[in-house]
């Protein structure tokens, strides 16, 4: 029989704040989907925080440049990690929130919106409760751009992606039946002209033309100005909130 939804230990507001090496934080994420395609979990969720790091898509890593400007941007201090999903460059400091949600979800026709939503809702809807009105949309010249982008005013305050992997036999599952992984950065107190100068100049490095524009992000700091001070630790720990409430829902 299935275990009940919840989310993965360890996950109190300390162990949430702590930052982790971008491979190590992406494994849990792994593991936490892999909890739910084997039948372990029906769903759960993860908050982790990341070492300064560039993340990048394995269509970037086969870019005839790309060991050398990895190399390069090393030395600069932005590590470069590669992983196993879609998508575009993502920098990764300690001053954003990477948060994720795993789940089981059928195939059908509105199961990729859906599962992004799965996710974006709670999030949309914290930030309801703190006065800021967020919703999903593409943010072109934003890093990694997405149609699920958290969007205020115009500007990308989060990423989002997901992955879909089978569930395991021993799930009991049919065929239709999936684990995701939804997940989403959020830009919270990181001072942001650093990122996206250090992903422009990866980009030149790997002979690609830069194309993440300043202007069109914003992060949770300027957005509340007067809760500056603990404001990721808080932010943190009303996301652990929201997520332990919708586990009970998926």
């Amino acid at each position: 029989m299935n275990q009940p939804a919840r989310a993965l230990p360890p996950l109190t507001p300390q162990a949430s704040l702590q930052v982790l090496p971008p491979a190590e934080g992406l494994a849990q994420e792994m593991a936490l989907l892999s909890a739910v395609t084997r039948g372990e979990l029906r769903a759960g969720f993860l908050i982790w925080r990341c070492q300064r790091a560039l993340v990048v898509p394995q269509r970037l890593a086969r870019q005839p440049l790309f060991d050398q400007a990895a190399r390069r941007m090393h030395q600069a201090g932005w590590p470069v990690q590669v992983r196993g999903t879609g998508g575009d460059l993502t920098p990764q400091a300690p001053g954003l929130i990477n948060v994720a949600l795993a789940f089981r979800r059928r195939r059908d026709k509105s199961a990729i919106r859906d599962s992004y939503m799965t996710l974006c809702q709670p999030l949309i809807d914290q930030l309801a409760d703190q006065g800021i009105n967020a919703r999903c949309a593409s943010v072109p010249g934003a890093f990694c751009d997405g149609d699920y982008n958290l969007v205020v005013d115009g500007r990308k305050l989060a990423g989002t992606a997901q992955r879909w992997r089978r569930m395991q036999p021993e799930a009991g599952a049919d065929e239709a039946e999936f684990g995701v992984l939804a997940h989403a950065v959020l830009l919270c107190d990181e001072p942001l002209d650093p990122l996206w100068q250090a992903a422009n100049r990866f980009y030149r490095y790997c002979g690609l033309p830069p194309h993440v524009q300043p202007q069109r992000h914003i992060a949770l700091a300027e957005l509340q100005p007067t809760r500056s001070k603990n404001l990721l630790a808080l932010t943190v720990a009303q996301l652990e909130a929201r997520l332990s409430a919708c586990l009970s829902t998926l």
